[in-house]
């Protein structure tokens, strides 16, 4: 099988994983979820959330890919010492393939609209920025992607539009993915994340000159915590992992190629200080312009493709404004996406290319990539017609979209993750775990003995109890 591939500098683990944590989960479902949930209140609870129960899921995650030394499924079983284990990887992998099938959907539709926004569209508006001038904007941007999503848009080779996008979108995985560990996912990752931070920084910026900047930056920081329920910390520890790719075989796939002079501890750390800052200054770029307009924040996951538009439209300075600015909140929406995007499909890759065989020969990358891009090509075509008219793809009562969204994010991810914390906790020794969280002795083992006992005991009790109330 060869020597295994590693991250090539530590920055460029920082960059790939941090990657994979901050996407669509910190820039299209924050926002809304937050709403939703009362703002501040919602924030506190998702960041403690992230560092007491996802960090040691995390760090297990990472002792497994470590240990392993392989894909998902090798790794449960090395880690284990026990084949049945392997059912778990294999599981995680299937998730973590499903959630890429519907992801691609959704980073299509930012495909759709950087082209939009780059040739003016949302900047075609009439001027004035009226309440009654606003709403008008915001039906007809609403009409647009209804109209967009529900009945495809047709494209100039009778293709619906979001089909096209999110086979271009996958077809751009495979490419950067065909280049490697090193070469591919970090070198992408090391420019992609940099910039991802700075287009949120250029948009926070902008929304200090709004009127409602005020107001939308209490909205975030000021908590509320009347607003909470027992359903607000479920939703919070659900988007925890989903916005840090647990439960879904890409930490596990990420902990393999971490050098063993790396603390996995620091990792996991600024992994999650990163995808808390991000969701902080998300809220930051889009609640402003929601306060300054009179727009109500709980309006869903359409307040990113609905809404927003026609408040970029309505930004002083003239049309250039409102084409800059939606250009560039839409391509740090695809970069959040495809760094996301490329931990879920290099899982798989790792899968592929360590576990099947043609004549007793191990497939090249290049040839498990055509395989997967078929594979969830055909899922995602499937899941984006789902969302169309008069479609029939319903499960249980579902699109098949949202279907594959709760059965990963409600039962897989959590139970994963219970997994995870077990096997470290329960069944690996204790010297192993600790060799691996401290690098053999380079690190301190202060921290290691906290998360090490938070997994063993906490962690699946909580996480457990709240999948439970969930399925009620």
């Amino acid at each position: 099988m060869g020597e295994r591939n590693q991250f090539a500098s530590k920055f460029g683990t920082m960059a790939a994983i941090a990657g994979s944590a901050v996407g669509l989960g910190n820039i299209w479902r924050f926002p809304y979820v937050a709403g939703n949930n009362g703002g501040a209140a919602f924030l506190i609870i998702y960041a403690v959330i992230c560092v007491l129960i996802s960090m040691p899921v995390m760090l297990s995650e990472f002792v497994i890919g470590r240990k392993g030394q392989s894909n998902t499924y090798r790794s449960f079983i090395k880690s284990s010492g026990k084949k049945g284990w392997g059912i778990v990887g294999a599981v995680e992998i299937f998730a973590g393939l499903a959630i890429l099938a519907f992801y691609c959907v959704v980073a299509g539709w930012s495909l759709e609209y950087i082209f939009a926004a780059v040739t003016g569209e949302f900047a075609s508006f009439s001027g004035g920025d009226t309440a009654e001038i606003i709403n008008e904007r915001i039906a007809a941007m609403g009409q647009r992607f209804d109209l967009f999503v529900g009945q495809g848009g047709t494209h100039i080779l009778s293709i619906p539009r979001p089909i096209v996008w999110t086979i271009v979108f996958l077809a751009l995985n495979c490419i950067v993915l065909a280049f490697g560990v090193s070469k591919g996912i970090e070198r992408c990752s090391k420019f992609m994340i940099p910039a991802l931070f700075l287009l949120l920084l250029v948009l926070v910026i902008m929304s200090v000159r709004l009127d409602g900047f005020a107001a939308g930056a209490s909205f975030l920081l000021k908590p509320n915590w009347s607003a909470v329920t027992p359903q607000t910390i479920m939703f919070a520890l659900g988007q925890s992992f989903f916005s840090l790719s647990l439960g879904m075989s890409a930490m596990t796939t990420y902990g393999s190629y971490i050098q063993k002079d790396q603390s996995l501890v620091s990792v996991a750390f600024i992994v999650v200080i990163a995808t808390i800052l991000m969701a902080v200054l998300a809220g930051l770029a889009i609640f402003p312009s929601t306060f300054t307009y009179g727009v109500e924040v709980t309006s869903g996951p359409g307040l990113v493709f609905k809404t927003l538009p026609a408040l970029f439209a309505s930004l002083p300075g003239g049309p250039w404004v409102g084409i800059v600015v939606s250009s560039v909140f839409f391509i740090l929406l695809f970069f959040a996406a495809v760094t996301s995007s490329f931990s879920l499909l290099e899982a798989g890759t790792a899968y592929v290319t360590e576990e099947w065989h043609i004549a007793r020969k191990t497939l090249s990358r290049p040839v498990a990539l055509t395989i997967l891009f078929v594979l969830v090509g055909t899922l995602s075509v499937f899941c984006a017609l789902s969302q169309m008219e008069g479609t029939s793809l319903i499960v249980m009562g579902e699109s098949l979209f949202d279907f594959i969204d709760k059965l990963t994010s409600n039962i897989i991810l959590p139970l994963g993750g219970i997994a995870a914390c077990i096997l470290v906790g329960q069944l690996m020794s204790k010297d192993v775990v600790f060799n691996e969280l401290t690098s053999n002795g380079q690190f301190n083992a202060k921290l290691v003995r906290f998360f090490y006992w938070m997994a063993r005991y906490v962690c699946p009790i909580v996480i457990f109890y709240m999948f439970i109330k969930g399925l009620e």
